[in-house]
């Protein structure tokens, strides 16, 4: 006999520990795989400085605050540390254990913490581990993870994270409504990565669910919508190189020195 999931824990919920178990079975093997991923850390990297060149100092000595969403195992938490600096602060947000495991295991500078949560809890971890608004907000490949339905609420928990005058970077895998790149992001994924996650023992089922999510993410212009619904401004998107011309984009916006109504 079925036994009944508690009447508490919401299918979200459920969603969100099933997903978080496929990241942990893959942390282990996630690193060596993004290394075989052309263009993966320059990307990072490219967002990362782009994001810390528009940030704006309230002080010569004071460091930046930062958030890395989605971190992971801390790839996009040395892409900002390379592009800010030993002395910036950053909070990095997993709801993966075994990612964050991962993370923990790297040498970090004193002002680099890492947290357990879903993206969805923003508001309260920003309440118990940041003493004030961030400079600005990095989200590397999150938002597809997020219930389409909740994705307006994470970008306006972002954008209410961050600084006034401050700015939030966005990477992600984006080919809805584009034939081209959903034909390549597929050849892509069955082709090359779907076999070398089985030869590198790296849990192909999160990789399965890589394409998925990827194909089912939203198009530009729906993010694009997301964004100006949340308030912010000055949105500017850019593609990447290579392979990943048309279907990684990252995208960065600001958050007004007074917010609208």
């Amino acid at each position: 006999m079925l036994r009944k999931r508690p009447a508490a824990v919401s299918p979200v919920e459920t969603r969100g520990a099933q997903l978080s178990d496929e990241f942990d079975r893959a942390a282990d093997r996630y690193d060596l795989l993004t290394r075989l991923n052309p263009g993966y850390h320059q990307a990072l990297s490219t967002a990362a400085r782009a994001l810390v060149s528009r940030l704006p100092r309230r002080s010569a000595d004071e460091a930046l605050v930062l958030w890395d969403l989605g971190c992971g195992s801390g790839l996009s938490t040395r892409a900002l540390i390379e592009a800010a600096g030993d002395e910036t602060q950053i909070v990095g947000l997993d709801a993966s254990a075994g990612m964050l495991d991962r993370a923990r295991e790297k040498p970090w500078p004193d002002g680099v913490r890492f947290v357990q949560a879903f993206a969805q809890s923003l508001p309260e971890v920003a309440r118990d581990h940041v003493g004030r608004d961030a400079d600005g907000a990095f989200a590397a490949y999150l938002l597809r993870n997020v219930p389409e339905d909740q994705r307006d609420d994470v970008v306006t928990a972002i954008r209410d994270q961050v600084q006034p005058g401050g700015w939030v970077a966005l990477q992600d895998y984006h080919v809805k409504h584009d034939r081209v790149a959903s034909a390549v992001w597929t050849v892509v994924c069955w082709g090359v990565v779907m076999p070398l996650s089985f030869l590198v023992r790296g849990n192909p089922a999160i990789y399965r669910y890589l394409w998925r999510s990827v194909v089912d993410n939203d198009s530009t212009a729906q993010l694009q919508a997301r964004l100006e619904r949340a308030g912010l401004t000055d949105v500017r998107w850019h593609t990447g190189t290579g392979w990943q011309r048309g279907i990684l984009h990252t995208v960065l916006a600001r958050r007004p020195e007074k917010d609208t109504a």
